[in-house]
């Protein structure tokens, strides 16, 4: 170790000592909390979600109106195309929008985890006495 309090490894690495500066001291039981609701926080990905409802909801209007029957008259086959392709395009559509937004879910909810494991390798440095 040198004399103004780094430590020289053989590699030539520099090991820095932290900088010395105001610090919050919280207590354990308001650290629990934190990571507590850390771990309950969730941001939900409302456009995706949102948008694959309303498309979905529209393929499901349509494919209702298809299968009632509507488009009996001969002048209509164009119609009635025209509306499974809508079936077809709203729903495939739709189901990606949901699919999208579960993935979205996935990697919003991972960034929480992520604080929580930073969390608790803070703790780690402290030595915790459980004689509460």
């Amino acid at each position: 170790m040198t004399n103004d309090g780094s430590l020289h490894m053989s590699q030539g690495l520099d090991v820095l000592p932290p900088k010395s500066g105001p610090a919050y001291p919280i207590p354990c039981n308001e650290w629990d909390v934190l990571k507590t609701k850390l771990k309950q926080i969730s941001n939900e990905p409302w456009f995706f979600h949102t948008l694959g409802s309303i498309l979905l909801g529209a393929a499901l209007a349509t494919l209702i109106t298809l299968l009632l029957g509507t488009f009996d008259n001969v002048n209509m086959q164009k119609q009635y195309i025209i509306a499974w392709a809508v079936v077809s395009v709203t729903s495939i559509t739709g189901l990606l929008c949901m699919y999208f937004a579960h993935k979205e879910r996935d990697v919003k909810r991972q960034r929480g985890s992520d604080l929580t494991t930073q969390m608790e390798l803070i703790e780690e440095r402290f030595e915790r006495h459980h004689s509460e």
